[in-house]
C-alpha cells in the first residue's frame, strides 16, 4: 500500500495533524470589473492527498461516508476561520457536500455562534453545492436550503454541465448562483458552439433569476467574449490564482480591474474613474 493511498485511516490521521488549509480565488463582477467575492479552496502539503481536493472528494468509495463528512466539515470550518482575514465586503463561496449541509442543519445555532465569533455575516456566505448531489435527495436538500436562506445564506450550483442533473437542481434548489465549468469557457472566443452555449445558459440564468459565474477564464480574448455574452461574474487565472487570505488583501483592487479592462478600447479612461 502506498503511503498516501486513500483510506479512512490516512485521511483521519491527516485531519488530526492539521495537514490542510484554505486558499482563495477572486470572483470578479463581469460588468464593472471589481472583486465580488472569493472561492475558498482546500490545499495541503505537496505530495499528500490534501495537495488538491479532487482525489479526496471523488474517491470511488475508498473513504467512508463518515470520514468524508468529517473531512468536508473540516474544510468548511477552515474556510470560515481563514476568511475572517478577508474584507467584510466580499462574498465567500464555500464548497460543501449535500450530506454536510444536511448535517449542519442539525446544529444551525452552532454554525451561527461560529460565524458570530469570526465576525462573518451569514449574508456573505454562499454554499457551493457539489455536483455529486443526486436527484434522489434533491427535495430534502431543497428544504434544508430554504432553512439556511431564512438566516441569510445563499447557494450556488457548482460545475454545472458536467456529471450532474443540473437542470433538475436549478428547478428545485433555486440557487442564487450557478457556476459553469471551465470546460465550456476555454477558447470560448474562437469556438462558436461554446459561445452559443454559454450565451444560452446566460439567458436561462437571467430568466430563472440566478446569477451566472463562469470558471476558468484565462485570456483577455475569453474575458472580452464573455462580457459581450452578458455573464454576471468571472473566475480564473486571468484575475488571480488561489492565494492565502493575507495575500489576497495585499492585492490592490485596481490590479484586477486592469486585467478586466485590458480588452476595452476605453479601458484606461474607465479605470481612472473606477479607482478614484
Amino acid at each position: 500500500m502506498s503511503k498516501w493511498e486513500l483510506n479512512d485511516e490516512v485521511v483521519t490521521n491527516l485531519l488530526r495533524r492539521g495537514f490542510y488549509s484554505s486558499v482563495f480565488q477572486p470572483i470578479v463582477d463581469a460588468k464593472e470589473g471589481f472583486t465580488f467575492g472569493y472561492e475558498a479552496l482546500l490545499r495541503g502539503p505537496e505530495g499528500t492527498p490534501f495537495e488538491s481536493p479532487g482525489p479526496l472528494f471523488s474517491n470511488g468509495g475508498d473513504i467512508s461516508d463518515n470520514v468524508l463528512l468529517q473531512l468536508d466539515m473540516a474544510c468548511v470550518g477552515s474556510a470560515l476561520r481563514t476568511a475572517r482575514l478577508l474584507d467584510s465586503k466580499y462574498r465567500l463561496f464555500i464548497n460543501i457536500l449535500s450530506s454536510t449541509l444536511l448535517e449542519l442543519s442539525n446544529d444551525l445555532h452552532g454554525l451561527h455562534d461560529l460565524l458570530k465569533e469570526l465576525n462573518i455575516s451569514p449574508s456573505r456566505v454562499v454554499f457551493e453545492l457539489s455536483e455529486s448531489t443526486g436527484m434522489e435527495n434533491t427535495m430534502e436538500v431543497a428544504r434544508c436550503a430554504e432553512v439556511f436562506r431564512l438566516s441569510g445564506f445563499s447557494f450556488a450550483l457548482d460545475d454545472i454541465g458536467v456529471r450532474s442533473p443540473y437542470l433538475y437542481h436549478i428547478l428545485w434548489l433555486r440557487p442564487e448562483f450557478i457556476k459553469l465549468d471551465r470546460t465550456f469557457i476555454t477558447d470560448v472566443d474562437s469556438f462558436d458552439r461554446k459561445r452559443d452555449l454559454v450565451e444560452g445558459i446566460a439567458l436561462m440564468a437571467a430568466k430563472m433569476d440566478t446569477s451566472l459565474v463562469v470558471e476558468g477564464v484565462e485570456s483577455e480574448e475569453e474575458c472580452e467574449t464573455l462580457k459581450g455574452i452578458g455573464v454576471d461574474y468571472m473566475q480564473g487565472y486571468l484575475f488571480g490564482k488561489p492565494a492565502t487570505a493575507e495575500d489576497c488583501m495585499k492585492l490592490k483592487p485596481e490590479s484586477i480591474q486592469k486585467q478586466f479592462l485590458a480588452a476595452n478600447d476605453n479601458g484606461e479612461e474607465y479605470l481612472d474613474k473606477a479607482v478614484k
